[in-house]
Formats: structure tokens, C-alpha cells, sequence
């Protein structure tokens, strides 16, 4: 094994490590803590500063790694929004959640099954696809979580892209900002894919490598019922293309 391949392994177990570690040995009671005391809006302060935590140990140990984020005061603000973003990586929602406030998403049917963790997820209003068969109620959830200032995230691709090229978007977040009447915030990722592929457990930490993330555009509500979700689903796939 060269030197630098096992650089990156030890690193990437020393992240990885990092990333349960900390939850296992006594940050599930700050979870525990701050969901007793403000529920979901505790639980999701946990997450974002957990999330947050572990951005900046992968800051610390891969220090020619730079994160760029013009609008991160925008993004602290944002309210009552469904936020849209291309998906490079499994690095893209741990980034989307340290920098947007009071965020959930759709979360895989065994993160839920993982002891401790998936129950917070759950508690903390994160959704299962299971959930999208079941009519209403779900709905419902999201429309009460927007209407108290929460965000929803949806990468619209419904997977990491493996080839870097934008996949063909599902309509589910355009069809629920339009049956909501909620703006949508479209953000693109870039870079994370080159320090952690889809597909590969190891994070590359031997060249100098920049993650950008920036706001595309704003869509109001008022603008966003103007047009179908067809035509909204188009109009956002075309801004994430060029």
C-alpha cells in the first residue's frame, strides 16, 4: 500500500471514528436532553451542531480542504422553505444539515433501524419513503413542520449521481412546494464528490480540493404557483444543468 492511500485510510478511519465515537460515548445525551426539553426543535439543534462538529474535524484532518459557501448568512435564515440540491455524495446532507437551521429530509429505511440513531431521526420529524404510500398524513407533517419555521430537504435526483452528471428529477418537492404554497431555495453542490465518491468508504486527502455550495435561486410561493409542477420540476433541473 503506497503512503498516500494509507494516509487516506488512516484518516478516513480516524473520521469515521470521530463520526460514531463521539455519538456513542455521550453526545446521544445531548440529543436526549435537548428533545426532552424542546423536542423537535432541540433535536434538530443537536443535529445541526453534531453535523457541525464533524465538518470541522474533516476540515481539521484534511487541511487543504476548502469549504466555500457565499451565502451562509442566507442560509441561516432560511424559514418555511423547501430547499432542492443536486447529490454528489454522502457528504451532501451532513453539509445541508450543519448550514440550514431546523432541517429534515428523507432518510433510507435502515438509517432508521440503526439502535438510538434512527429513533432521533425519527423523533426529530425526518421522514421515511414508506411514509410517501401512505396518503395525507404525511403531508400534513411536512405542511406543520414549514408553518413553524422549519425546512425540508429534497435532492430531487433521488440518488447520488455516479458519473457527476445531473439524473433525470422526480416532481415530489416541486408538487409539495406548489400544494403548500412554500418557496423553493435551489442550491447546487460542488466538489464533494472528489473527497468522497458514491461508492467508496474512503475519503481523498491527497491533493488540495475545494467544496462549493452555492444559492442558485430563490422561488417564492407566489412564483412558484404560477407555474405547473412540470414546468417547475424543467425550469430547476435546467439551473442546476448549466
Amino acid at each position: 500500500m503506497s503512503s498516500a492511500r494509507l494516509r487516506s485510510v488512516v484518516i478516513t478511519l480516524l473520521l469515521w471514528a470521530y463520526f460514531i465515537g463521539v455519538f456513542v460515548a455521550g453526545y446521544w445525551l445531548v440529543f436526549l436532553f435537548a428533545g426532552t426539553l424542546r423536542g423537535q426543535r432541540g433535536l434538530a439543534w443537536a443535529l445541526r451542531s453534531y453535523t457541525r462538529g464533524f465538518l470541522a474535524a474533516l476540515r481539521l484532518a484534511i487541511p487543504r480542504l476548502r469549504l466555500e459557501v457565499p451565502e451562509q448568512r442566507e442560509l441561516h435564515l432560511t424559514r418555511g422553505t423547501v430547499v432542492v440540491c443536486n447529490h454528489l455524495s454522502f457528504l451532501d446532507p451532513l453539509l445541508m444539515l450543519a448550514l440550514v437551521p431546523r432541517l429534515i429530509t428523507i432518510v433510507r429505511p435502515d438509517i432508521f433501524r440503526i439502535p438510538v440513531f434512527g429513533w432521533l431521526l425519527r423523533g426529530g420529524g425526518f421522514l421515511a419513503p414508506e411514509l410517501f404510500s401512505k396518503g395525507q398524513p404525511w403531508i400534513d407533517r411536512v405542511a406543520q413542520h414549514l408553518r413553524r419555521g422549519g425546512n425540508l430537504l429534497i435532492f430531487p435526483e433521488g440518488t447520488r449521481s455516479r458519473n457527476g452528471q445531473l439524473a433525470p428529477f422526480k416532481k415530489g418537492a416541486f408538487y409539495l412546494a406548489k400544494h403548500l404554497s412554500a418557496p423553493i431555495l435551489v442550491l447546487r453542490i460542488d466538489g464533494t464528490e472528489r473527497v468522497l465518491a458514491p461508492g467508496r468508504l474512503t475519503f481523498d486527502v491527497g491533493v488540495e480540493r475545494t467544496i462549493r455550495l452555492r444559492q442558485l435561486a430563490l422561488i417564492g410561493a407566489a412564483d412558484a404557483a404560477e407555474n405547473t409542477t412540470l414546468e417547475l420540476t424543467a425550469e430547476v433541473r435546467s439551473m442546476l444543468k448549466a
